[in-house]
């Protein structure tokens, strides 16, 4: 049994785990100043791969266990993470931070939806109120921010990288133990480092390269490390985990307030209620235990749904054992 200091340990670490995902997000955000998303993907891709070859060498002993087993299914997840990621930094080039990390939290709604429509689950009754609550969270978010049809595409990629993000981890959970989770993760940002590597150009990149580009996944990796610990105790329940992933929209109104001078309109507000009870409506579902058989850890935030326990924390995988660490 967890004694108090303990509990207040794994708590904290928790808590650290999420605002360094939040500041990962605005580190992202930032950068989109000075690099476009070829090089912040490439650089994160490869930071990626580095970071999880080396904790593999050092934890494992070898690099046995990341080696391609099935193509196919390492295919199939690298090109929906390629997806995902170039859908994610297009939405937050146009998007304030807190809103992108509030409709960020839409996940669980749109793996709910493939859910159903992909692997034909039976949802109970209070997912489809869920859903339409999470809908309309959505656009009243857009509302806000709409500047007509010129800033649609930012809604739409964002709309696409939750799409590709949920079609991600659908083929884990029917990859099943076909192929070993610490090979996924490796593989995961492949074609992301291939395709992004093919479009940049390296020496003007290498020319203004500086510390800031890289902490971006460093920070990505402190916070998968802080997450994926603290869901790794025994005696700390995933339910306990997913509440706290509420409080990134905290920091993402402090980074957006301190860095962007934006703070969220009252409109925007009522959104954030929407997408948060619609988020809980599914999470609340009957979460499994910490030793639940489907323990899928993927890159961006906690997404537990129906039947589907997977857990999405922008961090990297142990993102399946995650991001999900991203």
């Amino acid at each position: 049994m967890l004694t108090i200091s303990n509990q207040g340990f794994i708590t904290g670490r928790i808590l650290l785990g999420y605002f360094l995902l939040a500041a990962n997000i605005a580190a992202e955000k930032w950068l989109l100043d000075s690099y476009n998303l070829f090089e912040i993907n490439f650089t994160t891709a490869a930071m990626f791969m580095i970071f999880t070859a080396l904790q593999e060498l050092l934890t494992k002993g070898s690099l046995q266990r990341i080696r391609p087993v099935s193509w196919k299914i390492l295919f199939m997840l690298s090109l929906f993470t390629l997806g995902a990621w170039s859908c994610f930094l297009s939405a937050l080039a146009g998007l304030s931070v807190f809103e992108f990390g509030t409709m960020s939290l839409l996940s669980p709604v749109i793996m709910a939806i493939l859910a159903i429509l992909i692997l034909g689950e039976k949802p109970a009754p209070r997912i489809w109120p869920a859903i339409g609550f999470g809908i309309a969270g959505g656009l009243f978010m857009m509302q806000v921010e709409w500047q007509g049809w010129s800033s649609a595409h930012y809604y739409a990629f964002m709309f696409g990288a939750l799409f590709f993000s949920s079609l991600r981890w659908i083929t884990v959970k029917l990859a099943g133990e076909k192929v070993p989770a610490s090979a996924m993760i490796f593989w995961e940002p492949a074609l992301v480092l291939v395709a992004m590597g093919s479009i940049i150009d390296f020496a003007v990149l290498w020319n203004k390269m500086t510390p800031m580009l890289i902490s971006a996944p460093v920070l990505l990796f402190l916070s998968r490390q802080c997450l994926v610990r603290s869901y790794q105790t025994a005696d700390t329940s995933a339910t306990s985990i997913s509440a706290m992933i509420y409080t990134k929209l905290g920091w993402f109104l402090l980074f957006g307030y301190l860095f962007w001078d934006s703070l969220p309109e009252p409109l925007e507000w009522l959104g954030v209620i929407l997408i948060i009870l619609s988020s809980w409506m599914i999470v609340s579902r009957g979460t499994p235990s910490a030793n639940s058989e489907w323990k899928i850890w993927v890159r961006t935030e906690f997404i537990p749904c129906p039947q589907l326990y997977i857990f999405s924390i922008q961090t990297h995988f142990l993102y399946r054992e995650l991001w999900f660490g991203f």
